[in-house]
């Protein structure tokens, strides 16, 4: 059987912005203090590394 998963941190190539999914509140939260700029439109670091499937 083949597991779908999901990233669990995010961090923004523009301002450093870091974030953590947090699986208790069902969603993002801002990870160790690493804010980055309120008005930055964030470019999070989603790229082709990630491979959604799991395999046994």
């Amino acid at each position: 059987m083949v597991e779908i998963r999901t990233p669990d941190e995010r961090s923004c190539l523009r301002c450093g912005r870091r974030e953590v999914w947090d699986e208790d509140a069902g969603a993002w939260q801002v990870g160790d203090d690493e804010v980055g700029d309120v008005y930055c439109i964030h470019d999070w670091d989603v790229t082709g590394e990630f491979t959604p499937v799991a395999k046994p």
